[in-house]
């Protein structure tokens, strides 16, 4: 392997870097604070997307599938049992200050990990609050559309493969395709969710890259960490003998802080890379001028 395939860096001493630094900056830690601000983002995101599709079922019930693909399934239940409860006991439409609100929610734990990447980045906070409220409010949106979209996509491969299958008899061969086609979608849109992250979320100035080693890092993890993780829960003694009741909720946070653990493990691999490419990360000040990091 090319000493230049990784910033002048082997894969060896990347990974060397990549857990030193990791360690210096208490990723570990961090995961757990995001952790628990995904938990508490979690439903609010969920309810604020379901409002935005609300008119259209069938995408409400991708959205939620596409979650159980790679949550423990344990977990995925309790979120849909919970998430179930509280539709049906709201009130309002879309346009009501409540969707405000839950958008506000969703964004905390954007915000939350707005702040662990510029641990991750070696970079200082130098942006007022409300720019860094509205630039996760506006993260929180861009994801939201991404999810939303590649929802529509599958139901509507699906839908094409019904009327396939109906009216032509050839939906066999397409009704494969399309299946292929949402894992392929939901891949796709999951490394460009992260890939925004990365570039949008830390207070940091970046060329963007379409495809960076970190954000495949992430992907990769958190599909094959998910399926592990699940497969670790199917044969492990339940969490409810030890948590009782409050079983599915630690398998929830357990997961999520895994996510947020990758998510920062690829920014800190990002960030190791430019450091080694002689490419410096600037901070980008109020007046948006850039200081050396």
């Amino acid at each position: 392997m090319s000493n230049k395939m990784f910033g002048g860096l082997t894969l060896k001493e990347l990974a060397v870097r990549t857990w030193r630094e990791a360690n210096e900056d208490n990723v570990f830690g961090g995961a757990a604070e995001l952790g628990y601000y995904f938990m508490l983002a979690l439903f609010p995101m969920l309810i604020f997307l379901t409002s935005l599709v609300g008119f259209i079922p069938e995408v409400q019930q991708n959205i939620l599938s596409a979650l159980a693909k790679v949550a423990p399934a344990e977990a995925i239940k309790l979120v849909q049992e919970t998430l179930a409860d509280v539709i049906s006991h709201r009130s309002g439409g879309l346009l009501s200050f409540g969707i405000l609100g839950t958008l506000w929610a969703a964004s905390s734990g954007v915000e939350s990990l707005m702040g662990t990447l510029n641990i991750a980045y070696d970079a200082k906070e130098t942006r007022s609050f409300w720019k860094t409220r509205l630039a996760a409010i506006g993260l929180t949106l861009a994801l939201a559309l991404l999810v939303i979209g590649g929802a529509v996509i599958i139901m509507l491969s699906h839908k094409l493969a019904e009327w396939l299958t109906t009216h032509l008899g050839i939906g066999g061969v397409f009704s494969i395709i399309g299946s292929v086609l949402g894992y392929i979608i939901g891949l796709s849109l999951l490394f460009i969710g992260i890939e925004v992250l990365y570039y949008f979320g830390p207070n940091v100035k970046q060329k963007w890259n379409w495809i960076t080693p970190g954000a495949i890092f992430a992907v990769l993890a958190i599909i094959v960490g998910s399926l592990l993780f699940s497969l670790y829960l199917s044969i492990a003694p339940s969490n409810s003998a030890t948590y009782g009741s409050l079983g599915a909720v630690i398998t929830l946070m357990l997961w999520l802080y895994l996510i947020g653990l990758v998510l920062l493990v690829g920014g800190e691999i990002t960030s190791e890379i430019e450091h080694a490419s002689d490419k410096p990360v600037h901070e980008k000040d109020k007046g948006g001028e850039l200081q050396a990091a």
